[in-house]
């Protein structure tokens, strides 16, 4: 079982890593914690269904169900920012994408949750 205010930290955390690390042009750092932020973010959704999950494909599945079409959009295009930053990082507009997307993703969540996220 998750806990809610756990994972709101640590996605609060991961963000502020993420932002710097873009400021610093650390692309690839940015595609990696840009993962980080929507993994927190699905687990304290589904924390407060009392709900965890230990791999990608349930917070997919979980995510496809729970989150508005627009909403996964976003989360896919870091999802995939990611394995192309992963070959092709010095390419700041790859990070640009992720950083793009994660504030759709951020504002739903601060919504959703009832919760600032990006402090």
């Amino acid at each position: 079982m998750g806990n809610l205010n756990k994972h709101i930290a640590l996605a609060k955390e991961k963000l502020r890593a993420t932002i710097d690390a873009f400021n610093k042009k650390q692309n690839t750092v940015v595609g990696d914690l840009g993962i980080k932020v929507i993994e927190q973010l699905v687990e304290a959704d589904a924390a407060r269904n009392k709900e965890h999950f230990g791999d990608h494909k349930s917070r997919h599945d979980y995510a496809n169900k729970q989150f508005p079409t627009a909403v996964n959009a976003a989360m896919r295009k870091i999802w995939f920012a990611y394995g192309d930053l992963g070959y092709d990082g010095i390419n700041g507009n790859r990070a640009k994408i992720v950083m793009n997307n994660l504030k759709i993703v951020v504002k739903f969540f601060e919504s959703r949750l009832k919760q600032k996220i990006n402090e």
